[in-house]
């Protein structure tokens, strides 16, 4: 989840020169009489309204860090669930998200499947959380713990038929993502246990 910086609009009122206005007419009304002066027409300009602009404060830098190696995580199982669809290792979407050993190992798996003419069907369950954060690393990093529940992510033929009709779990999983100054933050390198770990 990104949060990102919000800006909100106050208005305020000039309180001092209101009152002034105010205090000098009710002094005429007075003096000329009840029906001389029009309640609704003071005869002056409304006072001005200044707009306040105040930024909401922004994010720290951890806090910043770990909402985008999140992200990254995240981004990284949904484009390999969409490549999965068609067990296709050149999917665009995984280069955004992974780079380095995380890339090699996703695609290589993508290529596996295809050769067996199978396909990945289904939705992972995440929860995950930025566990370490290193921004005085070269380069920065962050790790990132998650429990995969891949019970609903499947291997099927091409006919669309289960090749194990054994489902999934709950797998452990440990992420490194990384910042890649002009690429952004990137998961480079991940691992998943075997299901029951979490």
């Amino acid at each position: 989840m990104t949060i990102r910086n919000r800006q909100r609009t106050f208005t305020a009122r000039v309180p001092g020169r209101r009152f002034r206005i105010a205090s000098s007419t009710i002094g005429l009304c007075l003096m000329a009489g009840a029906g001389a002066c029009d309640a609704g027409n003071t005869g002056q300009e409304p006072s001005p309204t200044i707009s306040v602009t105040v930024p909401a404060p922004s994010k720290d830098p951890r806090g910043a860090a770990e909402d985008a190696a999140l992200e990254a995580y995240r981004g990284m199982w949904a484009a390999y669930a969409k490549a999965g669809l068609t067990a296709n290792p050149d999917e665009p979407d995984l280069s955004k998200f992974a780079s380095d050993g995380a890339l090699k190992t996703l695609k290589n798996g993508l290529a596996d499947y295809r050769s067996k003419k199978q396909v990945l069907k289904g939705e992972y369950v995440l929860n995950p959380q930025a566990t370490e954060v290193a921004l005085t690393a070269s380069p920065p990093t962050v790790i990132v713990t998650d429990c995969i529940d891949d019970s609903n992510f499947l291997v099927y033929d091409l006919s669309g038929k289960p090749i194990n009709d054994v489902p999934g779990g709950r797998q452990s999983a440990r992420a490194t993502v990384t910042n890649l100054a002009a690429g952004g933050w990137k998961v480079t390198s991940f691992g998943v246990q075997k299901v029951g770990s979490c």
